[in-house]
């Protein structure tokens, strides 16, 4: 057990979404946090629902996918990195999920329900300031990532 504790400290401490959180609030977060487990092909996010967690990874590989035109399936992202995060949209604008996450391997997930966010917020305030300019960075990098596809898609569409 104390092993688990350990191990979600350390996953917790590393990913960008936590960092310059102290020793006490990564403790909580880790009493707050549940580990889940998804088989090949298990889809642990749809697309459309309700946002009510933050998923990170501890171990596996995921798959981002949009339904695109036409009821297509598009992977917009795979998700490998141990720490990795996704989610956390919810936390800063609750609503209806962008995309589905399915698990392409046997792979394991810290889940914090917003509801769990909730509490350590009350616990620890400034924390809450922290982890929205943690997810504002990593929102602002993944626009830029997608800004570069789209200018990528763009140009190869454009007539020559």
């Amino acid at each position: 057990m104390e092993a688990e504790i350990d191990a979600r400290s350390t996953l917790l401490r590393d990913s960008p979404l936590f960092r310059s959180l102290e020793g006490a609030e990564i403790n909580r977060l880790v009493e707050l946090s549940e580990i889940q487990e998804y088989s090949p092909g298990e889809t642990v996010v749809v697309e459309g629902s309700m946002g009510d967690a933050i998923f990170l990874l501890y171990d596996g590989e995921l798959s981002v996918h949009i339904l695109g035109t036409g009821g297509r399936d598009i992977t917009l992202a795979q998700v490998n990195s141990q720490g990795a995060f996704f989610g956390e949209v919810a936390l800063a604008d609750p609503g209806p999920r962008s995309a589905t996450v399915r698990a392409d391997g046997e792979s394991v997930l810290l889940m914090l329900s917003l509801e769990a966010l909730e509490v350590f917020f009350g616990e620890f305030a400034d924390a809450q300031v922290v982890i929205l300019r943690n997810i504002a960075r990593a929102l602002a990098q993944r626009l830029r990532e997608s800004n570069v596809l789209v200018a990528s898609i763009a140009s190869d569409s454009s007539p020559a």
